[in-house]
Formats: structure tokens, sequence, C-alpha cells
């Protein structure tokens, strides 16, 4: 019961990590050009860590877990970075689906 507990204080306070993600998009969208797959994939495999953080913390098994933890290596490993400031869109990106997805969660679980 404790571990659900953590997944809804995250989800709390995610429409700051939206705005926060959000707002850094600006300077990032100004300094440089944006690489269209890896803000896709980013967004995507963040939302998937947090559906299987989720897991995890509903108590279905460690290995959620694991998958959670490596996502972020798949991520830099499948995505295409010509320069420093393209893992800086591939970081935003990702934190920004991640907390939109804890969002999501968080209305459906006010829903209930």
């Amino acid at each position: 019961m404790q571990q659900r507990k953590i997944g809804q204080s995250l989800a709390q306070k995610s429409p700051i990590g939206i705005v926060f993600t959000l707002l850094l998009f600006i300077p990032l969208a100004m300094s440089s050009e944006l690489i269209v797959e890896n803000l896709i994939s980013a967004m995507v495999l963040g939302m998937v860590t947090v559906i299987l953080l989720l897991s995890y913390w509903h108590g279905k098994g460690g290995s959620f877990f694991i998958f959670a933890l490596l996502m972020p290596l798949v991520l830099v490993v499948i995505a295409e970075l010509p320069s420093f400031v393209a893992l800086a869109w591939l970081i935003n990106a990702f934190f920004f689906g991640a907390s939109s997805c804890l969002f999501a969660y968080l209305l459906w679980s006010k829903s209930k």
C-alpha cells in the first residue's frame, strides 16, 4: 500500500513537471533544430516508463521496475544525437511524456 502512495504523490506533482518541461522547450526550440523522431520516441518511452513503474508500485512484480530502468537506456541507444542540444531535447521530451502519463493517472485515479 505504501508503494501506491509513491505513485500518487508523484502524480500530484505532475502538473509542475508538465509546465516546467513545456517552458524548457522554448529555449531548446530557439537554439536548435527539432528531430521529430527523437521527440516522439522520448515521449512514448517516458510514458512506458511510468506505466511500468505504476505496475511495480501496484504490486505486479519487480521485473516491471527493472524494465522501467532500462527505458532511458533504450532511448539513448535508439536516438539520433548529432549534438548536445539534441540530448537535451531527448531528456526534456522523456520527462514531458512521463509527466503527462502521471497526470493522466492522476485524473483517472480521481475519477474512480
